[in-house]
């Protein structure tokens, strides 16, 4: 089994700096994962308006241009080609955190590729939070992706870390990859506080602040505007027709864009979105964090914050964080 990369700042010297001292961890621990790697093909890309995902495909790719790493092409679950499981090259999944069975078409995904690809060929998940949601989903994890010998895994917490190593021998303790991308510039902050809280399955709930925002979903508008463009712009006349790797990015930069506008303005933020207190942090700001349904943000601040000094708190609940202000 490989070791953990524990968060004692042992390998280099400690930087001081808490973010990049998580950009540093974040390295060495990717550097782990895809040792002896020099391309991939990078499947599971964030075609949806998830911020969170984009940020981590961006802190991905900056680890993969620092590594001199080659990205050969770029899918998303829709337009995977099934000549990725004929691929000469090792397959990246995208990290995240929907692993587990939340989100079954990503799961399956997944299985597909480890069933599939040339078992001579390496499979490379990258950093994900693991929440099985019924055993069901973790046996047919146990039967479908862990038997596979070539398989690299990176988990993002010690919880995680403990539900993978029971089926898998090769797991490594790794920062999620949005710390690859620093300190994160933003307009100064105009307001005490915003309020960025979940709207989907894993919101822990109850309560809710009329003033309170959450990633933007995409309306029908904005969907058909995405499809014309996709359609004259890029020829990609179906959903299913792949993109260039450099047109998914620009994408997925333009999400970081619009999640540092939302969290800008707000002296303090107050969330229960992993990514939401990542960027915030990187942005500067106080961040108070509540916990989402599966107990993501606590997990993973406990595995990776506690030696570092972080204008970060936690509160029980939705009152308690806005007393907390």
């Amino acid at each position: 089994m490989t070791l953990p990369i524990e968060n004692t700042g042992s390998l280099l010297p400690h930087t001081g700096d808490a973010i990049t001292e998580m950009q540093r961890r974040s390295h060495i621990a990717l550097s782990a994962l895809h040792r002896g790697v020099d391309r991939l093909v990078l499947t599971d890309f964030p075609d949806y308006e998830n911020i969170g995902d984009s940020v981590i495909a961006l802190g991905q790719a900056e680890f993969w241009r620092q590594a001199g790493i080659g990205v050969e092409a770029t899918y998303s679950w829709r337009t995977i080609s099934p000549k990725v499981y004929e691929s000469p090259v090792p397959v990246a999944i995208q990290g995240g955190g929907n692993f587990g069975g939340l989100y079954p078409q990503h799961s399956e995904h997944r299985y597909r590729l480890a069933e599939r690809l040339d078992p001579l060929i390496e499979l490379i998940q990258e950093p994900q939070s693991v929440h099985f949601e019924t055993d069901a989903d973790r046996r047919a994890f146990a039967r479908r992706m862990a038997p596979r010998r070539r398989l690299r895994m990176a988990v993002r917490d010690r919880v995680s870390f403990a539900t993978v190593s029971a089926h898998v021998p090769n797991v490594i303790l790794a920062p999620d990859s949005v710390h690859m991308l620093g300190h994160l510039e933003s307009a100064a902050p105009s307001t005490a506080v915003v309020h960025l809280l979940r709207r989907d399955d894993e919101s822990a709930g109850p309560g809710s602040i009329a003033t309170a925002v959450d990633w933007p979903a995409m309306t029908f508008a904005d969907r058909l505007r995405q499809r014309l463009s996709r359609t004259f712009a890029e020829g990609a006349v179906t959903r299913t027709m792949n993109r260039s790797t450099d047109r998914w990015f620009a994408d997925a930069a333009k999400r970081l864009a619009t999640g540092v506008a939302l969290l800008s303005p707000g002296e303090t933020i107050i969330t229960d979105r992993l990514h939401a207190m990542l960027i915030a942090l990187q942005m500067g700001r106080r961040v108070i964090a509540i916990d989402n349904a599966n107990g993501k943000l606590s997990s993973y601040a406990a595995t990776w914050f506690e030696d570092l000094d972080l204008p970060l708190e936690f509160a029980p609940d939705l009152a308690a964080a806005t007393d907390m202000v």
